[in-house]
């Protein structure tokens, strides 16, 4: 059995102030914590475990074609007034090529009137995407595992005084710590954002966000100390350059791996229906910032009826394209009108800024991951699925696809419907030839209160057709019971 050997600062921190404060709760009388048991299994045909039952579910399958796992965990929530908390320890035993037992959530959260305080990890996702039926966010969609933070943060739209009521803001800023990954170990992560809407009670809200997220600081498995002190710090905060000391790559460009999104939306809320627009773009240079890249991004529409126990409830359709980069290349030396992708004597540089390569860095070179998931958009695929490439931790981020999503209630039992086609491109250095197409299915249903001692059931199948991840299809069975102590 793998168990992991060492808890980070975050996690200690967390564990004793969850005993501390349910300790203070008991003595009290206050309320006591509520519990939830789960159990399951995921089997599959084909070459891996399909699609949308690996994707999206806080890394808690492994592409294997068969998954079994046991998660148990604690929560509770007490509110006064405008002060309140909340709390969530959640462990999670898993069996697929091996057995490992790991604190999948273990967060501790202080609620200030508008503020919130956490530490720990907690799944959550990131984005203006729609919270049910959305392929997820670009930039962080719940694809891999909790990650450690603290965070500082303004989580839901707050008036703004003076506005007459039609302005709101919600944003936030977040330190969190990537672990023991290969090449470089302990780096940081800085994560901030920022939304402003416009619109009140008013029927139709605009909003604009942006997310930028930095990867920075960590040892080399050489021994090299990036740098990690807080000059370093502002220079991420203001993505400046590293300057002397830091790595070439750094030097030239922004210190640290840099990630980032805005985020448009419109929302319009009707009598029984709610609908939206939303865009996601992504950036990782300069030539990101200035929309050069403007073929890229996430786009979708949403449709939700108010009243939840119609057989259609909800609605999506989104489209994804990581394709343009910015172009192919991200310089060129030009000798006698000829353009060449390496340095030629007597060539003249110019840089053109294109080849984002997306979640992939020379010095992070376990990319834009955590436990080896790709932290963003699935379809660009994490480094633990086998597939063809050489030579980047991140052998495909160049896909383009449309993704259907619905949701509804038929005799109480309600339901979830995928639908995607992507095509996939691998890289701009390692390309597919021909690219790589696939249909990924997700059938789920969830039983609540149907079995004895009010155990829910869910029940999820997964189908692939394609030559990217190949044809599979799975089932996923899970257990869960919660209640009260």
């Amino acid at each position: 059995m793998t168990v992991h050997k060492r808890l980070s600062i975050p996690y200690i921190v967390v564990f004793w102030a969850i005993i501390l404060i349910s300790s203070s709760a008991f003595s009290q009388g206050l309320k006591m914590p509520d519990y939830s048991l789960e159990t399951g299994a995921s089997f599959s045909t084909g070459n891996q475990t399909p699609f949308w039952l690996l994707s999206n579910q806080y890394g808690l399958l492994t592409p294997n074609k068969f998954n079994g796992w046991a998660k148990a965990g604690i929560h509770t929530s007490l509110s006064k007034k405008n002060i309140g908390y909340d709390y969530r320890l959640e462990l999670i035993n898993r069996y697929s090529n091996k057995n490992e037992l790991y604190v999948q959530q273990a967060y501790l959260r202080l609620k200030l009137y508008f503020v919130t305080i956490q530490a720990g990890s907690m799944e959550e996702t990131y984005g203006n995407q729609d919270g049910s039926l959305s392929c997820g966010g670009l930039l962080w969609s719940g694809n891999a595992r909790p990650m450690p933070k603290i965070s500082i943060l303004v989580p839901d739209f707050t008036k703004i005084p003076f506005t007459f009521d039609l302005l709101e803001f919600k944003g936030g800023i977040s330190h969190g710590w990537f672990g023991d990954e290969p090449i470089v170990n302990n780096a940081w992560l800085h994560h901030k954002f920022g939304y402003i809407q416009f619109g009140g009670k008013l029927p139709v809200h605009i909003h604009y966000g942006f997310h930028h997220f930095a990867q920075w600081a960590g040892k080399t498995n050489d021994g090299v100390q990036l740098p990690n002190t807080w000059d370093d710090f502002k220079k991420v905060f203001l993505v400046q350059s590293g300057g002397n000391g830091s790595p070439v790559s750094d030097s030239l460009n922004a210190l640290g791996n840099h990630i980032g999104s805005r985020n448009f939306g419109i929302d319009i809320d009707l009598h029984k229906i709610k609908m939206g627009l939303y865009w996601q773009t992504i950036f990782e240079d300069g030539s990101g910032k200035a929309y050069r890249n403007i073929k890229d991004g996430l786009w979708g529409f949403y449709l939700h009826t108010k009243d939840k126990n119609k057989l259609v409830n909800g609605f999506v359709y989104e489209f994804i394209n990581t394709t343009d980069q910015s172009g192919p290349a991200h310089a060129v030396w030009v000798l006698d009108g000829k353009e060449y992708s390496y340095p030629i004597p007597g060539g003249e540089y110019h840089q053109l800024g294109g080849n984002d390569d997306y979640f992939n860095n020379e010095i992070y070179l376990f990319g834009w991951t955590f436990k080896n998931m790709t932290l963003g958009t699935p379809f660009i695929t994490s480094p633990v699925i086998a597939v063809d490439g050489q030579g980047e931790y991140m052998r495909n981020n160049k896909v383009t696809g449309h993704h259907f999503g619905i949701e509804g209630i038929l005799k109480d039992i309600s339901y979830k419907i995928f639908y995607t086609y992507y095509l996939n491109f691998g890289t701009n250095s390692s390309p597919f030839s021909p690219n790589k197409p696939q249909h990924s299915i997700l059938l789920q249903t969830y039983f609540s209160n149907k079995l004895p001692w009010g155990i829910d059931l869910s029940l999820k199948g997964g189908i692939d057709i394609g030559s990217m991840y190949g044809d599979n299809l799975g089932i996923q069975i899970s257990l869960i019971k919660t209640g009260s102590f």
